[in-house]
């Protein structure tokens, strides 16, 4: 059995009995990013349950966080077709260690990228786009110590990716400015302004990213693929009773309910 393999079922057991997250990466010999990607792909077939792959997330997506961490680029997790939700709900804190909500731009891919795709600039992948979402990312960091986690754990640990909450589909899009579209965060009618581009400056790079960064694996963004770009605001560790809205200007909203 691979360490990668063992890695992916360690983690498994893990998340089953709700533990702490810890660094495991000297655990099973994971010294580089790209073993923590190894370890994504063995839990494909571990976490079976949560479906087929249905896409990727981009995480540590602006210059503070990556400063908080000490690295300077994002790192990427995969998306399985059970955990993508579509319209208002409500989330049970109970079912997370420690529930984190991300306020995001959700991409779904309209043609199939290519295998190489060094060349494209942000109005080709646009161009490959069929529909974008308001969307929120559910991450469950099971109560990492932030100033001691080491990424190759947490990116093996798919980027703490739980589910995704995807609200009405919006093909007229491409008209809009997606560097400085404007974004507002409510909870509990207090609201806050960002734009989209606080995402890596547009979250279209953040698919150019996914997409380069797969391609080097030897894998291509797909149609049909939805992509989470990176949150426009901080994380927000919700409480029961919040009510959590999210407005993207053009695109619409989406909402949830933590009980």
């Amino acid at each position: 059995m691979s360490r990668f393999i063992e890695a992916a079922r360690w983690l498994d057991q893990e998340h089953q009995n709700k533990a702490n997250f810890i660094n495991f990466n000297n655990n099973f010999g994971l010294s580089k990013h790209e073993d923590a990607y190894e370890v994504q792909d063995a839990l494909e077939e571990v976490w079976s349950w949560k479906g087929k792959l249905a896409g990727y997330k981009l995480a540590l997506t602006s210059k503070p966080i990556q400063a908080l961490f000490g690295v300077d680029k994002p790192m990427r997790g995969n998306i399985f077709s059970k955990t993508v939700l579509y319209g208002n709900k409500k989330v049970a804190i109970e079912d997370y260690v420690h529930l984190g909500v991300e306020f995001e731009l959700a991409v779904e891919i309209g043609e199939d990228f290519g295998a190489n795709c060094k060349e494209l600039n942000v109005s080709d992948c646009i161009s490959k786009v069929a529909a974008v979402y308001p969307a929120f990312e559910l991450i469950d960091d099971r109560n990492a110590d932030y100033s001691t986690v080491d990424l190759i754990s947490a990116t093996a640990d798919n980027s703490w990716n739980r589910k995704n909450i995807l609200g009405n589909s919006q093909t007229n899009f491409k008209h809009l400015d997606f560097g400085n579209n404007l974004v507002t965060k409510t909870v509990n009618e207090n609201k806050e302004k960002s734009v989209t581009g606080a995402a890596l400056g547009n979250p279209f790079n953040s698919v150019l990213w996914i997409a380069n960064s797969i391609s080097e694996r030897g894998k291509e963004l797909r149609k049909g693929q939805i992509i989470m770009t990176g949150s426009t605001f901080a994380t927000y560790f919700p409480y029961k009773g919040d009510k959590i809205i999210y407005e993207v200007e053009g695109i619409g909203e989406i909402s949830i309910e933590i009980e």
